[in-house]
């Protein structure tokens, strides 16, 4: 029986992305998203918001990355508009992203691999989330806490992220999901 890889990274497909923008302090955009998505948006920088479905990350003072589970982007956008009142943007960009869940023991290791961010837990708990460079690339990586983290990137990247996520775990045993 041979052990469990220390990295193991899932696609999470049947994901909806909206890029949502305005003043984090109006009620009206908060309401809105709540009555939509389900969740808070998160007000603190860095840190991000889950409920049910939906993941809700903090990307500046007015902007939001909004990722709903199997959900039609077009339909999520127009639910969104139609709730909000107010000098709001919201756009699908749904065919523009990729999310992974990267697990394992050794994920955060892959993590200090990847980008000059620090990584470690005592400086990037569960709730943080940042957007880096990301082995020449740019991504937003998200902690959790069941220990895995979630990459958003370009879809552009795709193939190029994924095999070197694969060589950059390769010395640490590494499976594809």
């Amino acid at each position: 029986m041979s052990e469990p890889p220390g990295v193991v990274c899932r696609e999470c497909p049947d994901r909806v992305f909206a890029n949502v923008r305005g003043d984090s302090g109006d009620l009206r955009l908060r309401r809105a998203v709540a009555q939509v998505a389900g969740l808070d948006l998160p007000r603190e920088p860095g840190t991000w918001n889950r409920a049910d479905r939906s993941r809700a990350y903090w990307l500046g003072p007015d902007e939001w990355l909004l990722v709903v589970e199997g959900d039609d982007g077009l339909a999520l956008e127009e639910r969104l508009r139609d709730a909000l009142d107010g000098p709001f943007s919201v756009a699908d960009v749904t065919g523009a992203q990729v999310q992974l869940e990267l697990s394992g023991p050794d994920a955060g290791k892959v993590l200090q691999k990847s980008s000059p961010y620090d990584f470690h837990p005592r400086k990037f708990p569960p709730g943080r989330c940042a957007q880096t460079v990301f082995s020449k690339t740019t991504a937003l990586v998200a902690a959790r806490e069941d220990g895995a983290f979630d990459v958003v990137f370009r879809r552009s990247y795709a193939d190029y992220l994924m095999r070197w996520l694969a060589d950059a775990a390769a010395e640490y045993g590494y499976r594809l999901e």
